[in-house]
């Protein structure tokens, strides 16, 4: 047996008692273990295997690095309560490990990404802006997925200093100098543009306190919804729940509104 360490992304259930479970571990990446009876009522294994839970466990890797590993006793666990109680705050946590599920491939050396999921969810346990801490994931896997905009400067001209929108053709920000050149620029503002900037080289130890407006977090999601959508074709279906329940939260404000309108009236 080997100690192993990991962060659950996500579990689906296997056969009537079991559990496949999806972690990201510490030293080798993303794999799938078998938790044998995790379904079961009295298992000693369902608590620690929950979703987003930062464990160590007693298992074995696949064999011959293909195939299911193994859980044999959760030796630890820890429980971020807040992703449990909060469903704002657990959708993004699942389109994180949606993104870095989608991203990488079994095996794949990414300590850099473990460590930053491990703070992230401390962020969001913190209370810290959930959207925010997603958007900063979404933002720096565009890297790993191919994409990779230069949020640094004009292509055209090294410009690093003034305004500038997002260009698709010229994938990446393109300076007023050269709005001309492509028609079908987002037209973001600048407080938009300089929270891209920034998120694209944010490490997760810098982020303490987040207050950024509900217009700028607008424009935030519309243009990486854009790249995402446009450029990388993914779409988890983490990111369509969480677009449903903004969808429910903005029905639920305008009834109130109209209720305290009718009551002033």
């Amino acid at each position: 047996m080997t100690v192993i360490t990991g962060i659950v992304l996500y579990t689906r259930q296997y056969k009537d008692n079991d559990l496949l479970v999806r972690i990201l571990t510490e030293t080798r990446g993303l794999w799938t273990f078998l938790a044998r009876g995790a379904k079961k009522p009295k298992s000693h294994l369902a608590a620690g295997v929950q979703p987003y839970n930062f464990i160590t466990f007693e298992g074995a890797f696949p064999a011959r690095e293909s195939g299911l590993g193994y859980i044999n006793d959760v030796q630890r666990a820890t429980i971020y309560p807040r992703l449990v109680e909060d469903i704002e705050a657990n959708a993004y946590a699942a389109l994180i490990a949606s993104l870095i599920n989608a991203t990488f491939e079994e095996g794949d050396q990414i300590t850099r990404w473990y460590n930053q999921l491990l703070l992230a969810l401390q962020k969001l346990d913190d209370g810290l802006d959930p959207q925010i801490i997603a958007n900063i994931f979404e933002i720096q896997l565009l890297v790993p997925l191919g994409v990779a905009p230069n949020w640094k400067a004009d292509p055209l001209s090294g410009q690093v200093d003034g305004s500038f929108d997002y260009s698709e053709k010229y994938n990446g920000i393109l300076s007023e100098n050269h709005y001309s050149l492509d028609d079908h620029r987002l037209m973001l503002d600048q407080k938009t543009i300089f929270y891209l900037r920034q998120f694209s080289v944010i490490d997760f130890r810098q982020v303490h306190e987040i207050k950024v407006s509900a217009a700028t977090k607008r424009g935030l999601q519309r243009v990486i919804d854009y790249i995402y959508d446009n450029q990388v074709g993914l779409k988890p279906r983490a990111k369509t729940f969480i677009e449903q329940m903004h969808s429910w939260q903005n029905t639920l404000i305008n009834f109130r509104q109209k209720g305290n309108a009718k009551n002033d009236n």
